[in-house]
């Protein structure tokens, strides 16, 4: 089957220029399957989806499909972290250690819980040689983070905690709760605020989910690690399963909170909308409006290109602060998210606005071109 289905959803009619934008991205190939939602003075006026959620284009994307929206999940995972900041459980200026003692080994005693969420801990990899598979293996990777010792000097400029982030921040949450991610998510954070985004998918949730497709070889970023394994990007990508292509059970199932959690755009503008809006959401409080104005404060940037990411980068306390490789439209304050391949979410406070995006269609790298920023500067046009 070749011919596209059509656009359906909900767009207000000051926003038809998004619309026409979303919709020439699947008419022109540049997407297979995507959904798009805007929040703008707090009232949902895009919330639009179309094209083929498979390979065979036989299964069209419906309004509850999902996908895995890979670093767009260190928004959730940060989240959750804010939201025991909000009830005293932690301290953003004390040691890691001191809620989980075994992660002050070999010379992490003096990390701060603000040093995992702005990316200054020093943790981007483990020590410990992970076999195929061992990255979504919860037990092996919270082990093998207690047993690491910080790969540069803590507390300095931040370097990308590529796969590591949710195994740190999810790893403090389950210490002081008993939680991990897919249980504390459904209890705490998008359970109760009617968000469908998910960790360790279930049956139900797996029938939803869209196959990810990849633009150029599904093989490419595996064999430029294999050609360049001493790099600091080759190190934090260890322990995959062989030949994954981000449809595998293992990366379903598992909590690799870096970047395996599966939404929709829907979910991801509600959780920054929520942001935005001062910790509130669908009647639900979260946090309160000061913990909002912490967690979004920009706190440090990369020392030139971040040798992960290879582009420069502005963090908040879990977020990432609007700049030049993640556009988020004019005001420097802006704060979200992207990930691999196309995915994103932001909130601007100034502008009222909240923007989720979820492709299933990976670009090489950070591309961006007709995608990304095309979508938000179409946003801001809109206003």
């Amino acid at each position: 089957m070749s011919e596209k289905p059509g656009v359906s959803g909900y767009c207000d009619p000051a926003f038809h220029r998004l619309r026409d934008l979303f919709a020439g991205l699947l008419a022109d190939g540049h997407e297979v399957g995507c959904a798009v939602t805007l929040y703008a003075g707090g009232r949902k006026v895009v919330d639009l989806w179309g094209g083929w959620a498979d390979v065979p284009r036989a299964v069209p994307w419906q309004h509850d499909t999902i996908v895995s929206t890979f670093s767009v999940s260190k928004a959730l995972v940060s989240t959750m972290g804010h939201m025991l900041v909000d009830r005293g459980v932690i301290d953003l200026d004390q040691p890691v250690a001191r809620y989980w003692p075994a992660f002050g080994q070999n010379g992490k005693e003096g990390i701060l819980v603000r040093h995992l969420l702005d990316h200054r801990c020093a943790i981007s990899y483990v020590d410990r040689p992970l076999a195929p598979g061992e990255l979504y293996n919860w037990e092996v990777m919270i082990q093998a983070v207690e047993q690491t010792a910080p790969n540069w000097a803590p507390g300095r400029h931040p370097v990308y905690l590529n796969m590591t982030y949710g195994y740190l921040m999810g790893g403090l949450v389950y210490k002081l709760t008993g939680k991990r991610l897919g249980q504390f998510n459904r209890d705490h954070l998008c359970g109760p605020l009617g968000l469908d985004y998910h960790f360790a998918l279930r049956t139900n949730e797996r029938a939803r989910v869209a196959t990810v497709m990849q633009k150029g070889s599904p093989r490419a970023l595996f064999d430029e690690i294999a050609r360049n394994p001493d790099t600091v990007f080759a190190r934090t990508m260890q322990g995959f399963a062989p030949d994954e292509d981000f449809n595998s059970d293992g990366w379903r199932s598992g909590e690799v909170g870096s970047g395996q959690g599966h939404g929709n755009a829907r979910a991801i503008a509600g959780l920054f909308e929520m942001l935005r809006a001062g910790g509130e959401f669908n009647g639900t409080r979260l946090l309160r409006p000061e913990t909002r104005d912490r967690a979004i404060a920009f706190q440090c940037e990369s020392d030139g290109l971040d040798p992960i990411l290879s582009v420069p980068i502005r963090f908040a306390l879990g977020y990432e602060v609007n700049c030049g490789p993640f556009p988020m439209g004019p005001n420097p304050k802006a704060f979200g998210h992207w990930g691999a391949g196309g995915a994103f979410g932001f909130a601007d406070i100034d502008a009222g606005v909240a923007f989720g995006y979820t492709p299933n269609f990976m670009h090489p790298k950070l591309e961006l071109g007709p995608r990304g920023g095309a979508l938000v500067q179409a946003v801001f046009e809109c206003l």
